[in-house]
């Protein structure tokens, strides 16, 4: 079998696996004449050696968007060495003979224009170039308009993307720039959030750290059931004022949780309550304003967050309140920095949940818990797993949320919120504890010689870890720092899952000796089995630019890592772009990268070197992808001009800041 035959069978297979196949007469393979007779005419002139004569593209095939109806024509050129997926310069597809005849996009794209100028039939045109075997392949796709203008789209992982399930989507997004169907629950939460954020600005003189524990108490008091938003009458008495009424609200709530269950005691109460005092005290809340028809501004906050609190349902979308409070920070120096909270968008927290495999058995720290995230994603992840058909449902929910989620903050204000987070989704028992993790441990391995100050959780055990610890603490409190710690608690056989700068798997991170890295490293590969390091998408945590890591670490105390070799993923493509004045949102290739991630680490699904390579790690070797793999691909002609043009750009950048010097023998 000729190489290029190679690749076109793998095509066909994933075809036929979608419902498109030359048997069901849906899809056309080199001649559409038969099939697509109005196709072969359109490309009657559309030769890529550009004769005007004939033309016919490898595979053809016509898409009805299940939402829109709309057709699309998806056009796929193959070629068998993955050098040939597409010829670029400037940033554009080039259209010479040489490259629409030599490279599977540019030809692709060709017969798409050269349709356009034919013919006002196809009017969406998707031209897909597909190079590689049936190990490796890259898949380069691009829509065409009527008028021939060619916009590249996201690179899938096969096909699925061009199906009358998803492709309405995948346009919606790529080609109309879009928000996703997916994000349009977070849209609406965000008009809320800007519209509080706004009224907050406009009527006091509120600080930006006490903005989300605002947001919190008034959701924690509305949960309570105790505040009806007519009681708040805008009385200036320092006893009765709409502050204290939602203060005292939250606090017999507590209260009576605390004689429900003895274990949620002052510890857990006292820093929830001192955080809320602020509420009483700041005149500029409860004083009534004529702009606000008499009423005071927490009259108006409140409204509107009743009218939040009752359109997201705890128990059904978990998820969505996590996602206001991320809104609502963001308008804060957009990412959250001055409330001290490093915002893990949901999709990270999720991802990690499901890379750890939790269950409903498993019992989940977040170290560093900032708003509970974490916490949410791992409770979501466990209770999915619980039938709701099943008669023992409530009793398993209530053993989950009360009993197998833990976590530690160290900032008051931060706290309070993430307290009042998990206790909104049904945790009760509100496992956070405020302090320092470092002084954290559990109450099962308590000792007499234990610091005074040492914060004892209650978990029976800690076999599963999710954090993303501070960043950029230097010598204080070094990433490294938490790893160690967390990876203490861990019960033997636990894993631990913790998204950090990729500095740290480098360097060790801001503040960290080579001696003391190294040290690290071969004090992990003594006791523990590093399972993956994962490189992420740079615009990850956006619009903050740090490229960060995911690792997945296992407890094996005495064994460690031994011969077993670690999975060093390069999963930079995510699925997510940036899109401006929206944030990092999916691109419709996110579900299918995702699930390959999944497989590769946690299915052990092989995977071609560019995604995923197995590494025998050593204190001395590197722990990251891009430092052990190399492109085997030839560059193309368009690569070598680029090459010479980035060379005379950066001499001449050189010359002009007087340092041609380093350009002399």
């Amino acid at each position: 079998m000729a190489n290029e035959d190679i690749i076109k069978t793998w095509v066909q297979d994933q075809l036929k696996e979608l419902g498109y196949s030359i048997e069901n007469k849906n899809l056309a393979k080199e001649s559409s004449r038969e099939t697509f007779p109005r196709l072969a005419e359109a490309m009657i002139h559309s030769s890529k050696r550009q004769t005007k004569s004939s033309g016919s593209s490898d595979f053809a095939y016509l898409v009805k968007g299940n939402y829109t109806e709309q057709t699309y024509l998806i056009l796929i050129e193959t070629k068998a060495d993955t050098s040939q997926d597409e010829n670029i310069q400037n940033e554009q597809l080039l259209f010479d003979v040489k490259s629409t005849i030599n490279y599977a996009a540019n030809g692709a794209v060709w017969y798409a224009k050269s349709i356009q100028k034919e013919t006002k039939l196809f009017p969406k045109i998707i031209a897909i170039g597909v190079s590689g075997n049936y190990k490796h392949q890259k898949i380069s796709p691009y829509y065409v308009n009527e008028t021939g203008g060619v916009i590249a789209l996201p690179k899938p992982t096969g096909f699925a993307e061009f199906t009358a399930e998803r492709v309405d989507e995948y346009y919606r997004i790529n080609v109309e720039h879009q928000i996703p169907q997916s994000e349009l629950n977070a849209e609406e939460l965000k008009k809320y959030a800007s519209k509080l954020h706004n009224d907050i600005r406009d009527y006091t003189s509120l600080k930006n750290s006490l903005k989300a524990p605002l947001v919190a108490a008034i959701l924690l008091a509305i949960h309570s059931k105790n505040l009806v938003l007519n009681d708040l009458k805008g009385s200036p008495s320092s006893k009765n004022n709409d502050g204290m009424i939602i203060y005292r609200d939250i606090q017999a709530y507590l209260d009576d949780r605390k004689l429900q269950e003895p274990d949620f005691d002052d510890s857990k109460i006292t820093p929830i309550l001192q955080e809320f005092e602020f509420l009483y005290g700041l005149q500029s809340l409860y004083k009534p304003s004529e702009d606000l028809n008499g009423h005071s501004p927490l009259y108006q906050f409140t409204s509107d967050l009743f009218e939040v609190y009752n359109t997201v349902k705890i128990g059904d979308d978990a998820d969505l309140l996590g996602d206001f409070y991320s809104e609502f920070v963001k308008y804060n120096d957009s990412d959250g920095s001055v409330l001290g909270i490093v915002l893990t968008p949901a999709h990270i927290t999720g991802l990690m949940a499901d890379l750890l495999q939790i269950g409903k058995q498993n019992y989940l720290l977040d170290p560093t818990t900032g708003s509970g995230a974490f916490l949410v994603a791992g409770m979501n992840r466990m209770v999915s797993q619980i039938s709701k058909d099943d008669a023992n449902y409530e009793q398993q929910f209530r053993e989950i949320v009360g009993n197998h989620l833990y976590g530690v903050e160290n900032e008051r204000s931060i706290y309070a919120v993430a307290a009042s987070n998990m206790i909104l989704r049904g945790d009760g028992k509100s496992n956070m504890s405020y302090g320092s993790f470092f002084d954290y441990k559990l109450d099962v391995n308590r000792d007499a010689n234990d610091s005074k100050t040492t914060i004892y959780g209650r978990a029976p055990k800690v076999d599963r870890i999710l954090m993303n610890p501070p960043y950029s603490q230097g010598k204080k409190a070094p990433e490294i720092k938490f790893i160690k710690h967390s990876l203490e608690i861990l019960d033997n056989g636990g894993k631990l899952a913790v998204i950090v700068p990729i500095s740290v798997f480098v360097t060790g991170g801001k503040g960290i000796a080579k001696s003391e890295f190294l040290e690290f490293k071969e004090w992990l590969l003594k006791d523990y089995i590093i399972e993956a390091v994962i490189t992420m998408n740079p615009q990850t945590f956006y619009p903050t630019a740090t490229q960060t890591v995911i690792a997945i670490i296992q407890k094996n105390v005495g064994v460690g890592q031994c011969s077993k070799k670690t999975k060093l993923v390069n999963f930079s493509d995510d699925g997510f772009n940036v899109i401006p004045k929206k944030g990092i949102i999916p691109n419709g290739t996110n579900i299918d990268k995702r699930k390959k991630l999944i497989d590769v680490v946690v299915n052990d699904y092989d995977a071609p070197d560019d995604f995923m390579m197995k590494i025998q790690l050593t204190k001395d070797n590197e722990w990251v992808h891009n430092a052990h793999y190399t492109n085997p691909d030839k560059p193309t002609d368009a690569d070598f001009v680029n090459a010479i043009a980035d060379f005379i750009s950066f001499k001449q950048d050189m010359i002009l800041h007087g340092r041609g010097d380093i350009f002399h023998d």
